[in-house]
């Protein structure tokens, strides 16, 4: 297929849009209108979404991170000897005296 028949589709394509677009009431023409004078700046609002959606990935990789070194933390210290006086946790540290002599 050639470039000649390429750009007779393409023409035939815009005009059937066009003729599409004067079937449309006054109100839809308005908003479709409307819409296309805002497709060059689509780009610009893409890639705005795109990035917020991005940092937002980042801001979750991140808390899952610190949520699993919190989790790993609190199982190594939960390892360590705690004696329990009813429901009270009483670890080693507390058990001598308060002030230093």
């Amino acid at each position: 297929m050639g470039w000649d028949k390429w750009g007779a589709g393409l023409i035939v394509l815009i005009c059937a849009l066009m003729l599409i677009r004067l079937a449309l009431s006054a109100p839809r023409r308005a908003r479709v209108d409307a819409w296309l004078r805002r497709l060059p700046h689509a780009p610009k609002s893409w890639r705005a979404r795109w990035l917020r959606l991005r940092h937002a990935r980042q801001h979750r990789q991140d808390a899952e991170r610190l949520a699993e070194e919190a989790i790993q933390r609190a199982r190594r210290n939960q390892r360590k000897q705690v004696d329990k006086d009813g429901n009270v946790l009483r670890p080693d540290a507390f058990k001598g005296p308060r002030k230093p002599h």
